[in-house]
């Protein structure tokens, strides 16, 4: 994680405290990026509000065949 910015450590902590995927939470992170024009501390730092006000406990990205990625 040496080349990770502040923000993006907290979530990936955060990813480990809830047993999120992390593949999952870059999706959204990735969304917010491309899609809202963030930066990546504005994607992060929204992203771990979710977690903060409970709107998400935990993210999976499921495949096709109903299995984890």
């Amino acid at each position: 994680m040496e080349n990770l910015s502040e923000s993006r450590k907290k979530l990936y902590e955060m990813c480990e405290k809830t047993e999120t995927s992390k593949t999952g939470m870059e999706k959204l992170v990735e969304y917010y990026i491309n899609s809202l024009g963030w930066s990546e501390d504005q994607a992060c730092e929204y992203a771990l509000g979710l977690f903060h006000d409970g709107t998400i406990t935990k993210i999976k990205l499921i495949g096709k065949d109903g299995k984890e990625l």
